[in-house]
């Protein structure tokens, strides 16, 4: 009914798309990112394949793209310049961490990504005026729920089976008490690029449930303008990240 809806408004707002005779129109290049949308999600219909899964479907702007690869190679200096002072101010946990950090980011290309703020289907058609035209739009795309949820700890970076009912907690409890040591806080990255920041110690625990396909990476200690902009390039950063593996960018 939604889509059906979507799309009698999309035709409704641009009717040269009518105008063509049945037998010689040619498929119209989306001009919103809703045309994409519903257009994508008709094809996958007739080629009976399932429905788009609007949890781990993304979508990428332009000018996102353009400040992912600076901002990623920002992110890994301040890690590569904060760690040795660290080393030198006697902590040693931590600055092998952001070695391990640093060493997972290189190995992560700026693209593929998202953008992280929600431009699936259902929030665009809650919210119109937001709907982007398809010039400000890179890519969009879908992929398969993974198994997995990834922790960025004091032990590096880690992938863990995802399991029914999973949440924070269960998952912190599974993880040796090293990983987080004396951290008290926690980022929290959904699939659809939500980020948020929970308690992880006896005195300021919180709990909320995990989906496969989260991020969580322990935050620093705030004590310089490198551990404040390590804190948030990184949620940001892992934000931009597909939500899977097995992904399907569009036009395919």
């Amino acid at each position: 009914m939604l889509g059906s809806a979507l799309l009698a408004a999309s035709l409704a707002s641009n009717p040269a798309a009518l105008a063509q005779p049945h037998d010689t129109a040619q498929p119209a290049e989306p001009a919103t990112l809703i045309d994409a949308w519903l257009g994508w999600q008709q094809q996958r219909q007739a080629a009976e394949q399932p429905a788009l899964d609007w949890t781990y479907s993304f979508a990428l702007r332009h000018a996102d793209a353009n400040q992912l690869a600076s901002r990623r190679a920002r992110l890994i200096a301040e890690i590569d310049s904060l760690g040795p002072i660290l080393r030198a101010d006697g902590q040693q946990r931590l600055p092998d961490a952001l070695v391990r950090w640093s060493r997972r980011l290189h190995d992560m290309p700026a693209l593929p990504a998202r953008s992280a703020e929600p431009l699936g289907l259902l929030t665009l058609a809650g919210h119109l005026r937001q709907n982007p035209p398809m010039r400000d739009i890179e890519t969009l795309g879908t992929c398969r729920a993974p198994r997995w949820v990834e922790t960025w700890t004091l032990a590096g970076v880690q992938r863990r089976d995802w399991r029914p009912g999973m949440t924070v907690g269960s998952l912190l409890d599974r993880l040796p008490a090293s990983a987080t040591g004396s951290l008290d806080t926690i980022s929290v990255i959904t699939p659809r690029g939500a980020t948020r920041t929970l308690g992880i110690t006896a005195w300021n625990r919180q709990d909320a449930p995990l989906a496969p396909g989260a991020r969580l990476a322990v935050r620093l200690p705030e004590h310089s303008q490198e551990a404040h902009i390590i804190n948030r390039e990184l949620a940001a950063f892992l934000a931009s990240r597909l939500p899977g593996d097995d992904c399907t960018l569009w036009p395919n």
